[in-house]
């Protein structure tokens, strides 16, 4: 590690196409020489590289780096994405490390931009706001929120960086009560693609908030946060109960599913985990992700299309470590903003879809298959085009798919304005013709 002066969030900016020949020693020489002193730089060569930067969750289509810069001050992140800019170094901006979408791999050899520092928690329970920095993970604010009798609606994995999660909207088990993550945000102070430093309000670039409200990793790094927090139900307690099936009652729970659509409670979510396990003792748990939203349930439609995925991936082993959920959150929390409030476009969705699998070696054969199921599950979705939540995706769909067709004029119109120069493209972009 080679100290010198940190940040966060699912951000990311470059062109590999313009990557130069970096040279991480000279880095650190030339950070190193204007960064505060409680920044951090480190190689990939230091003993330290694996715990003191941040680590993507898993290696598929993940982007590598020859440095990690650690900014300690807002000041410091602004010196990083413009010596960057100069010298037409590509790189990301992290945080948690969760970023499924394979658009990642495009960025090889670049520099990482980790916001590790920027992991503050400040909860004003009298103004219902909480602020937080780039780097802080959803578990590092259910503490400081239930302590003070208020709830956040954080996402269903701990692990995942809260900034990255709601500036691509942002969904969980809560989302029946508040909606998206992003509909909790109140303002953020983001170093867009000039290297200027804004605040995104509704008083201040609101036409900012609103992009990054869904869209957020294709504008800028967002150093610090401020949410809206809520009253906690039920004394703060929940109740969470797991059941197993066997693919044949899926006929049975689909039923029960689409009888919920319209009377669902705003506090229940419902989740469908489907995996092969030929003894049923574990879940296997890896990438390739895919995913899409059904805007209907057909019971019929969706019965076959599980007992297809049953009896493909019972007879081909390289596909039993398969993993799909399907989530039915209540519509109450999405309806209670409105479509134009920001760019996190599908608040009525009637179940939503991510799936995954493990296995580096089987790799091809996993993305054929699931490609072949997505597609299968499009033609029974609704609409008449794959659409798909942006932090579930697989990096092919494409910004319609994203962000919605009616969205991505506007979106496009901001990313020219905020990131001239295209510097964070590399997660799930809004491009730009």
């Amino acid at each position: 590690m080679r100290w010198l002066g940190a940040v966060q969030s699912l951000f990311f900016a470059g062109q590999i196409a313009h990557c130069m020949v970096l040279n991480g020693t000279q880095i650190v020489h030339e950070l190193g020489s204007i960064l505060s002193n409680g920044s951090s730089i480190y190689l990939p060569a230091d003993a330290d590289w694996d715990t003191e930067t941040t680590q993507r969750f898993d290696t598929w289509h993940a982007p590598t780096y020859v440095v990690s810069v650690k900014p300690a001050l807002t000041t410091d992140v602004q010196k990083v994405v413009r010596y960057a800019t100069l010298h037409n170094i590509s790189f990301l901006a992290t945080g948690g490390g969760h970023g499924y979408s394979g658009s990642l791999g495009a960025l090889q050899n670049g520099l990482e931009l980790d916001l590790g520092y920027f992991n503050s928690v400040t909860v004003d329970a009298a103004n219902n706001l909480m602020t937080v920095g780039g780097a802080v993970r959803f578990s590092d604010v259910e503490e400081p929120c239930y302590a003070v009798g208020k709830a956040f609606p954080v996402g269903a994995c701990p692990c995942v960086g809260l900034a990255g999660a709601s500036l691509g909207g942002g969904i969980g088990f809560y989302s029946g009560l508040y909606g998206a993550i992003s509909d909790s945000l109140v303002s953020a102070e983001v170093i867009t693609g000039t290297g200027a430093l804004v605040t995104a309000s509704e008083s201040e670039n609101s036409d900012l908030l609103w992009a990054i409200k869904g869209a957020g990793s294709s504008y800028g790094v967002a150093t610090s946060l401020t949410y809206r927090v809520y009253d906690y139900l039920n004394d703060g307690y929940a109740m969470n109960a797991d059941m197993l099936f066997s693919a044949s009652q899926m006929s049975s729970l689909f039923t029960f599913a689409k009888s919920w659509l319209e009377k669902q409670r705003k506090e229940l979510s419902i989740t469908f985990s489907l995996i092969y396990v030929a003894t049923l003792q574990e879940v296997i748990h890896a990438s390739v992700p895919y995913a899409l939203n059904l805007y209907e349930i057909g019971v019929e439609d969706l019965t076959a299309a599980v007992q297809y995925f049953n009896d493909t991936v019972a007879s081909t082993a390289a596909l039993q470590g398969v993993f799909l959920a399907f989530t039915q959150y209540a519509q109450y929390g999405f309806q209670q903003h409105p479509q134009n409030s920001s760019s996190f476009p599908y608040r009525d969705v009637a179940i939503q879809i991510d799936g995954s699998a493990a296995s580096d070696d089987d790799v091809p054969i996993i993305d054929s298959f699931e490609r072949e199921f997505r597609d299968r599950l499009v033609n029974i979705s609704g609409k008449d085009e794959l659409e798909v939540y942006m932090q579930f995706s697989h990096g092919d769909e494409g910004a319609d798919a994203w962000f919605s067709a009616a969205n991505v004029p506007k979106l496009r119109e901001l990313k020219r304005r905020y990131d001239p120069l295209d510097l964070f493209r590399f997660y799930n972009s809004v491009d730009v013709d």
